[in-house]
């Protein structure tokens, strides 16, 4: 551990409205002692040119800073969140937004061995990267101080068992707990909601039917 307790006020930048495509959503972590906030966003995946700004962004982008090497895992803060508009039914995308407290710019790895995912409802747990660690890209990033890095997974919204099994039950539309934490860092969480399946309307046209040629009737033989 760090050795300096520390306690974590999370703050939610923006959630998605009706257009958003999810990637200016990332929640950013404030760091009480050091009021260390998020400045920017860098979605992994994305260009390295196509930072997302903040509210608190200043006009001109700051130069990222460079990575002084590894991190250390409890000097990593993971915040996770879901995007509003999440069904029941279908893939849902985690966001886990990565920061440091101290270190102004590191290398961290991302594995199923270095970051842990828990979805619960009312407590229970229903899902679990320790199950499924499939669901973690394994992935080398960058975690700043000042800039927050997205890594995004994706849950199939079922129940995890041992070894994974997609035989599991579906998770029902209701409202749920996600917490993530870099293994031997601080556990963060949120809540987000599953919303029933919105109704898909199948337009289907019709194919034209044949137009039948007439039958031609035998001329009478003439006698």
């Amino acid at each position: 551990m760090l050795g300096v307790a520390f306690a974590l006020v999370f703050v939610i930048a923006r959630w998605l409205t009706g257009g958003s495509d999810g990637k200016d959503d990332a929640p950013v972590a404030e760091q009480v002692g050091a009021r260390v906030a998020a400045t920017e966003t860098v979605t992994v995946g994305e260009s390295t040119a196509a930072v997302t700004t903040g509210p608190k962004a200043a006009s001109a982008r700051p130069t990222l800073a460079a990575p002084e090497g590894p991190c250390d895992p409890a000097d990593v803060v993971v915040v996770p969140s879901v995007a509003k508009g999440a069904e029941a039914g279908a893939d849902v995308t985690l966001m886990l937004s990565l920061q440091t407290v101290e270190s102004e710019a590191c290398t961290w790895q991302v594995a199923s061995d270095s970051v842990v995912v828990n979805i619960a409802e009312d407590g229970r747990q229903l899902w679990t990267t320790r199950q499924c660690p499939r669901a973690v890209p394994g992935q080398a990033v960058v975690v700043r101080r000042t800039v927050a890095t997205v890594v995004e997974l994706v849950w199939n919204a079922r129940e995890s068992a041992a070894g994974c099994s997609r035989r599991t039950a579906w998770v029902l539309p209701g409202d749920f707990t996600i917490s993530a934490a870099a293994l031997g860092g601080e556990p963060a969480t949120a809540e987000f909601t599953l919303s029933r399946p919105a109704a898909r309307t199948v337009s289907v046209t019709p194919e034209p039917k044949p137009t039948a040629t007439p039958t031609k009737k035998p001329k009478r033989p003439v006698n």
